[in-house]
C-alpha cells in the first residue's frame, strides 16, 4: 500500500507549479457556481507560508554549515598551538597504550575532524591525554651541556 506524506508532496510543488494549478482552478470552475474568493486567498495565504518554511529552513542550513566551518577553524587553531610540542596521547587500537611524540601540524580530516601530525601520521585530537612544551626541555638539555662545557 503505497502511502504518502504532505511534507514530501509540499517539498515538490514549487511556485509555478502552485500557480499554475491555480489559473488551471479558475479557469474550470463552474460559472453558476464560483469558488468564494477567501477560499482562494486562503490557498494562496498557505502555499505562500510553505515557500517561507522552505526558505527557513534553506536558510538554517547554510547557517550550520557556517556554524560547523567557524567550529572546525577554531579546532584547528587550537590544534597548531601543539606545533613543536611534545604530547602524550592514547593509542587507535589500544586505548590502555599511550604514546608520546611531538606535534610536526595539524590536519582537517575527510570526516571534518581534526588531527595532530605526529612523525607522518594522524593523531587524533580527541586522544590527547598531556602537553608538554619541547621547547623548554631543549633549553634545559642545551643550558646543562654549556655548563658542563664551561667547568672545564
Amino acid at each position: 500500500m503505497a502511502t504518502s506524506s504532505t511534507s514530501s508532496i509540499s517539498s515538490e510543488i514549487s511556485m509555478d507549479n502552485f500557480l499554475t494549478l491555480f489559473v488551471t482552478q479558475l479557469q474550470n470552475q463552474n460559472p453558476l457556481d464560483p469558488t468564494d474568493n477567501s477560499e482562494f486567498m486562503s490557498q494562496l495565504a498557505q502555499f505562500s507560508t510553505l515557500e517561507q518554511e522552505q526558505q527557513q529552513t534553506g536558510y538554517l542550513s547554510s547557517m550550520t554549515s557556517i556554524e560547523t566551518a567557524s567550529l572546525q577553524l577554531d579546532q584547528l587553531t587550537m590544534a597548531s598551538t601543539f606545533i613543536g610540542k611534545t604530547i602524550t596521547y592514547s593509542s587507535d587500537s589500544n586505548q590502555d597504550e599511550t604514546l608520546t611524540g611531538v606535534v610536526e601540524g595539524v590536519k582537517l580530516e575527510k570526516d571534518g575532524t581534526v588531527s595532530f601530525i605526529i612523525q607522518g601520521k594522524s593523531v587524533s585530537i580527541s586522544n590527547l591525554i598531556e602537553v608538554s612544551d619541547t621547547s623548554a626541555e631543549n633549553t634545559l638539555v642545551s643550558s646543562s651541556i654549556q655548563s658542563i662545557s664551561l667547568d672545564k
